[in-house]
C-alpha cells in the first residue's frame, strides 16, 4: 500500500494528504499499511450524518433497520476469510481472528433478532417507529386520584453515535457497536485505533457496498481526528480502550458547554472464581485451570475476557498455581500461523513496554510463579522483532494490596488471589471498581448462589460454568444484553396522560380509555379491519352450583373449596363454595368466542391472568373483550392481536382479567389467499 488508509466521509473515500505513519506486522516486521498522522476536519462528516444519514435512517422503523442488520451480517459472513487474514498482522492466531469476526457477526444477528422479536411482540407503535414499555398487570389501571396512566416511549435521539475504539478485538468491537446504533436510528462515525485502521476500514468498505445501506449511516476516520469538538447533547460517544486514553477523552468532553451522552468501556480488572466445592481432582477444578490458561493466552491476553484477578479458595491456592504453571509451560510463543505455537506476540513494542510497566507494579505486591524478569528478557532476545512476552502468573499472598485490584497489565498476565469466605471475596471485588465481567466455575448450586451474590454488587455480567452442564463453553450475548445495547442509544420519555390520550400516543388500547362496540364481533374481523379499542361485551351468564359440580367431575379438580360446603365454610377468606378459577376462564371464552369459522387462526398465548375476586354460585358474569394491540407481520397475510379480557360480576366488580394473544388472518386478496386459510377458532388450539 503506497499511501495511508483513506477516510470514508460524506459518501466517498478521502485519501489523507500526508504520507502517513508505518504500521508493521507484529511478528515479521514488514510494512503492512500506513495511517495518517494529521487526521481530517470532521465538521463536514457530522453535518452529513445529521442532514443525510439521520433522515435516511428514520424513514425505516426499528424492525426494518434490524432486518437490514441481519442481511448485512449475512453479507459480511461471505467475506469472513478476508477479515481473518487481515487480522494476522496484529499477531492474532487464525482461531482468535475467527473468534473476533464471528463474535461481531453473532452480536449483529442477536441484536437484530432481539429487536425483531420485541417489535413482533407488540412492543412498538403501529408504525414501528417508537418502542413502548410498561403495561404489566399492576400498571394497567389509571391512577384513581388523577385518572392518568403512564408508559415509557423509547426513540433514538436526533444525534450521531461516535465510536472511538482501542485495538482489542477490532471486528467484534466495531460491529458490536455499529449494529445497536444503526437499529436505534443513529448514524455512526467510527474512529478505530491506528493499529487496527486497516481491518476496520475494510469492514466499512464491505458494509457500504451492501445493498440498501442508507446514505450517511456509516462514516470512517483514522488518525488523530478531533471528533469530540463536534459533539452535541443529542450525540453519543462510545469509547473502548485504555483508562489513560479515556481520561484524555473525558478532559476534552469537559470543554463544551453541553456534553454528549457517554458510554465508556475501559480496561477492567475482570475476574474468575473457583468454587469451594471444586477441589483438586474434580472436573470443575480441571475445567477452571483449562479455561484460565485459555483466557490468559487467547489474543495474547489483550481482551477483557482475560481474567486479571483469579480468586481461588485459600486451601486450593498452591494446587491451582502448580496446575496453571504446568499448563502455561506447555504454551510456546511464536508466529501463531506456525503449527504448535500456542500464543502470538503483543500488538507492538510500545504496548509491550506498557504491559511490563504494569507487571513491575504488580510484582511489588505479589510473588511470581511464571514469567520471571529473566525469562521475559530471554524471550525478548530470542524472538527478534516481535513484541513477545511469556505468560506471567502471580500470587497475591496479601489479597488486600490495592495494586492487585487497581493495576491492569493488558497482556497474558493474571494474579491468583486467595479467599476464605464469600465475605472475603465480596470485599476484595469491591476494590476493583464496577461494571466488571466475571465467570465462576462450580458444580454446586448453593456455592453458585453464594458466589454470584458476592459478585453482583460490582459486576455487570456473570457467567456460571458447571462442568456437568451440556454447554460449559463461553456464552454469547442473550436477548437482555442485546436489548440493553440498543437501549443505551435510545432516549426514554415517560408519558403520563389520561388513558384515551395515552392510547392515541402508543397505538394500543389502555384500560380506562373508550371502547368501540361495533356491529361486527371483533373476532369476526380481519386483521386490517381491527383497531385498538374495538370491543364486545357479552353476558350476563349465571354460574350455578351444578356448573361447579360438573366442572369438578370433568377435570378431576375436587378441591374442597369447590365441592365441600362444610369445609369451605371454614375457609378464612371465602367462607363458602367458590367456582374454580379455570371454570370462570372457560365460561368467559364460551361467552366471547363465536362458533362459526372466521379470521382467528389460533391462540398464541394467555398472559397476565389474575383472579381478582371469588365467584360464588348464582353470581352473574359479564365479559368484555377489547382489542388492545394489533401487530402486523411484514410479508405475511396474518398478524397478532393482543386482547384484553375483563370478567365482572353482577355488582360490576372485576373477578378476573387476562390478555389473550391470537393469530389473526388479514383480508384475502382478490387472487385468493392460499397462505392463510380461514379456520375455526379453538381457544385451546396451538399454533
Amino acid at each position: 500500500m503506497t499511501g495511508p488508509i483513506p477516510h470514508y466521509l460524506c459518501g466517498r473515500r478521502h485519501p489523507p494528504a500526508d504520507a502517513g505513519v508505518v504500521r508493521r506486522h507484529a511478528v515479521h516486521g514488514h510494512e503492512v499499511f500506513r495511517v495518517t498522522a494529521t487526521g481530517v476536519d470532521a465538521a463536514p462528516a457530522f453535518e452529513y450524518a445529521r442532514s443525510v444519514g439521520l433522515p435516511a435512517l428514520r424513514r425505516a422503523d426499528f424492525a426494518e433497520r434490524a432486518r437490514w442488520i441481519t442481511r448485512l451480517a449475512r453479507h459480511l459472513a461471505g467475506h469472513r476469510e478476508e477479515f481473518v487474514r487481515l487480522l494476522a498482522h496484529l499477531g492474532t492466531s487464525p482461531a482468535d481472528a475467527a473468534r473476533d469476526v464471528d463474535g461481531g457477526l453473532a452480536t449483529m444477528r442477536h441484536c437484530a433478532a432481539a429487536i425483531v422479536r420485541r417489535s413482533a411482540g407488540g412492543a412498538a407503535t403501529a408504525d414501528g417507529r417508537l418502542l413502548v414499555e410498561g403495561g404489566l398487570p399492576w400498571e394497567d389501571r389509571a391512577d384513581p386520584p388523577t385518572g392518568r396512566a403512564s408508559r415509557s416511549l423509547l426513540d433514538g435521539p436526533a444525534g450521531v453515535a461516535v465510536q472511538i475504539s482501542g485495538f482489542s478485538l477490532p471486528a467484534a468491537t466495531m460491529l458490536g457497536a455499529f449494529a445497536p446504533a444503526f437499529i436505534a436510528g443513529m448514524p455512526v462515525i467510527v474512529r478505530p485505533s491506528h493499529r487496527t485502521a486497516q481491518v476496520v476500514a475494510h469492514l466499512v468498505r464491505r458494509i457500504v457496498e451492501c445493498d440498501g445501506l442508507p446514505d450517511g449511516a456509516l462514516q470512517f476516520v483514522s488518525g488523530p481526528t478531533r471528533l469530540a469538538d463536534h459533539l452535541t447533547a443529542h450525540d453519543l460517544l462510545r469509547f473502548t480502550g485504555t483508562s489513560a486514553t479515556a481520561r484524555r477523552v473525558r478532559d476534552r468532553l469537559a470543554t463544551p458547554a453541553v456534553a454528549p451522552h457517554q458510554d465508556f468501556g475501559t480496561e477492567a480488572l475482570d475476574c474468575a472464581v473457583l468454587g469451594a466445592d471444586a477441589a483438586p481432582g474434580t472436573a470443575a477444578f480441571a475445567m477452571f485451570v483449562d479455561r484460565l490458561v485459555a483466557a490468559m493466552t487467547a489474543y495474547t491476553g489483550q481482551t477483557r475476557a482475560t481474567a486479571r484477578r483469579i480468586f481461588v479458595p485459600a486451601p486450593f491456592l498452591d494446587a491451582v498455581a502448580d496446575a496453571a504453571a504446568a499448563a502455561l509451560d506447555e504454551i510456546r510463543p511464536g508466529d501463531p500461523y506456525t503449527p504448535g505455537v500456542g500464543m502470538g506476540p503483543l500488538i507492538d513494542a510500545s504496548h509491550r513496554r506498557r504491559v511490563l510497566a504494569g507487571v513491575a507494579r504488580l510484582r511489588g505486591a505479589t510473588r511470581t510463579i511464571r514469567g520471571t524478569p529473566a525469562r521475559i528478557a530471554a524471550m525478548a532476545d530470542e524472538r527478534g522483532f516481535g513484541a513477545f512476552l511469556p505468560p506471567v502468573l502471580l500470587v497475591a499472598d496479601e489479597p488486600g494490596r490495592r495494586e492487585v485490584h487497581e493495576v491492569e497489565a493488558f497482556g497474558p498476565v493474571g494474579t491468583l488471589v486467595p479467599y476464605r469466605s464469600s465475605a472475603d471475596l465480596r470485599d476484595a471485588l469491591a476494590l476493583g471498581g464496577r461494571g466488571l465481567h466475571g465467570w465462576v466455575v462450580t458444580e454446586d448450586p448453593a456455592t453458585a448462589r453464594e458466589l454470584v451474590r458476592g459478585l453482583a454488587p460490582t459486576h455487570s455480567r456473570i457467567e456460571v460454568v458447571d462442568p456437568q452442564a451440556p454447554s460449559a463453553g463461553p456464552s454469547g450475548p442473550d436477548d437482555a444484553e442485546c436489548l440493553r445495547a440498543v437501549d443505551r442509544h435510545l432516549n426514554t420519555a415517560g408519558v403520563h396522560a389520561a388513558p384515551g390520550h395515552l392510547a392515541a400516543v402508543t397505538d394500543r388500547w389502555e384500560p380506562g380509555a373508550a371502547r368501540v362496540h361495533g356491529p361486527t364481533h371483533p373476532l369476526r374481523r380481519y386483521l386490517s379491519d381491527l383497531r385498538a379499542g374495538d370491543a364486545v361485551t357479552v353476558g350476563p351468564r349465571t354460574v350455578t352450583r351444578a356448573d361447579i359440580d360438573r366442572f369438578a367431575e370433568l377435570t378431576g379438580d375436587h378441591y374442597y373449596l369447590h365441592t365441600d360446603e362444610a369445609a369451605a365454610t371454614g375457609h378464612p377468606l371465602y367462607r363458602g363454595i367458590v367456582a374454580h378459577g379455570y371454570l370462570v376462564l372457560s365460561l368467559a371464552a364460551g361467552m366471547f368466542v363465536p362458533p362459526e369459522p372466521g379470521p382467528v387462526l389460533a391462540n398464541r398465548a394467555l398472559e397476565n391472568l389474575r383472579f381478582l375476586a371469588p365467584v360464588r354460585p348464582n353470581d352473574a358474569l359479564t365479559v368484555t373483550l377489547t382489542a388492545r394491540r394489533v401487530t402486523t407481520r411484514p410479508g405475511a397475510r396474518h398478524g397478532e392481536v393482543r386482547w384484553h379480557v375483563e370478567v365482572v360480576n353482577q355488582d360490576a366488580r372485576p373477578v378476573a382479567d387476562f390478555e389473550l394473544i391470537t393469530l389473526t388472518a388479514d383480508r384475502p386478496t382478490e387472487a385468493g389467499d392460499k397462505d392463510v386459510p380461514h379456520a375455526r377458532h379453538h381457544h385451546s388450539r396451538p399454533l
